[in-house]
């Protein structure tokens, strides 16, 4: 019971002395305007900031106007569409090969022989020189394996042809995402800065409210720190739009750095009056019917292989002449024939070619599958993708919007004498956050949008001819 009352004592005298001190303090800070020096004192002579304008973003090694500009430039650099236009060349060469198939052959040969030994030459004995000459000519009549295989070579060349416009969708894509990382990140750069002149203006502003009395030099440390905070940003903001328009001039196959003039707003503008209208969105995608072509020329190599038992028709002439070199008499000779060519027994190649060739039809359907259920999932997330990206863009703007008005009230008060230093510099770090929060969900709206054309397969820009 004596020690439970002792502690209660103890605590009040504890709690008096407290109320005293803080008291007394207060006292002294109102006779004297400032709070004691050994309660808060001065700065250390070494901890400055740096209030100096930072250095402009590094320029780019080329710099392109727009999206037109960036898609003229893609024909002349791009691996994967110059590769896919080769294949076109190589497709067409190969239908040229079938033909040859089945269009006749002409040969025409010439001999000279010199023998010291008498021979029988045109009806009578020769020695020295003899000429003979001889035109041949050759013409399929029947053979279905070689007219199937010209329409199998026609085939490859459509899906050649497709290919291109499908490389050119995808490229697309990149270059769209590419383009919207750019501006976005010229964007935030410049935002960064305008953060660290509005940085240096508080700090401006504390320094004329020390000088008047107001404050101590806590504040003067906490708007310092405000600005070394705001300048810390700035150099991996720079160094990320390098790799953005390094990474467009990898796309590009361009060495250095390749940067766009225009911004997110221009840019979605000019990507959407070269894709044009998106209505069809329903529509099957390119790389699904390249898939389904796929199937196609499987099922007709199989055909390819059943046609290798048919039997041939070919007819063969020649015509020609002997005789003694630069005398004569010369001979004429000249035969027609028809060969049929039965195919009985191979050693069982053609069956191994057929059970190789059904494999590849199973094969062929299956990634048709794969690439059918890709596209479908692909579209459904890119159409979700801008639907909450705009949702999260909403957010970011009234969250922007009311930071900016908290700035604006805490600077208006703060000038006034009324606000807080620690007011000014939180509303200050708030608008700096959520302007950066608001232009990656601007990114995120730019990109979603950009993409959705060329995600869907809609976009007409990539189909038009003009590739070098």
């Amino acid at each position: 019971m004596y020690g439970a009352r002792a502690f209660l004592m103890r605590r009040a005298i504890t709690v008096v002395t407290c109320i005293l001190s803080g008291a007394a303090l207060s006292l002294a800070g109102a006779r004297g305007g400032a709070q004691p020096a050994a309660i808060v004192p001065s700065p250390a002579a070494s901890v400055t900031v740096d209030e100096s304008k930072p250095p402009a973003p590094p320029k780019p090694a080329k710099m392109l106007p727009g999206w037109n500009a960036l898609w003229t430039e893609l024909p002349k650099a791009s691996a994967d569409l110059r590769i896919a236009l080769a294949e076109i060349e190589r497709a067409e060469a190969a239908t040229r090969i079938a033909w040859a198939a089945v269009n006749p052959t002409i040969n025409a040969t010439g001999t000279y022989t010199y023998s010291s030994r008498p021979q029988f030459v045109a009806g009578a004995i020769a020695t020295g020189g003899i000429i003979q000459a001889q035109l041949s000519a050759s013409q399929t009549l029947i053979n279905l394996r070689a007219f199937h295989q010209i329409g199998t070579q026609k085939m490859v060349e459509d899906i050649a042809r497709l290919d291109v416009v499908e490389v050119r969708r995808r490229l697309g894509l990149g270059l769209a995402r590419a383009a919207a990382s750019i501006s976005a990140a010229a964007r935030l750069t410049e935002g960064n800065r305008t953060s660290l002149s509005l940085a240096i203006e508080r700090l401006a502003l504390t320094r004329k409210r020390l000088a008047a009395g107001v404050g101590d030099t806590r504040d003067l440390v906490r708007a310092q720190q405000d600005v070394a905070t705001a300048r810390a940003v700035i150099a991996p903001s720079d160094e990320s739009l390098l790799q953005a328009e390094e990474g467009l001039a990898v796309l590009l196959g361009t060495p250095g750095s390749v940067g766009l003039n225009v911004d997110l707003e221009g840019l979605e503008g000019e990507v959407r009056a070269f894709c044009g209208d998106a209505g069809a969105a329903d529509k099957e995608r390119l790389d699904v019917t390249i898939a389904k072509k796929r199937i196609e020329l499987a099922e007709r190599n199989v055909d390819d292989i059943t046609l290798k038992f048919v039997p041939t028709l070919t007819a063969q002439a020649s015509a020609g002449m002997v005789g003694r070199a630069f005398e004569g008499p010369f001979n004429q000779l000249w035969s027609v024939s028809v060969v049929l060519a039965i195919p009985l027994y191979d050693g069982g190649v053609r069956y191994g070619e057929k059970r190789d060739r059904v494999a590849l039809v199973e094969e062929a359907r299956a990634r048709a599958l794969q690439v059918q259920i890709a596209a479908m999932v692909e579209r459904a997330q890119a159409r979700r993708a801008l639907d909450v990206a705009l949702a999260a863009q909403k957010s970011a703007k009234e969250a922007r919007d009311l930071a900016a008005e908290a700035d604006r009230l805490a600077q208006a008060a703060y000038g006034s004498g009324v606000g807080t230093n620690f007011d000014l510099i939180d509303a200050g770090r708030r608008l700096r956050e959520s302007e950066t929060q608001l232009v990656l969900r601007d990114l995120d709206v730019a990109r979603a949008r950009l993409a959705l054309p060329f995600v869907e397969g809609t976009c007409v820009g990539v189909a038009k001819k003009g590739d070098s």
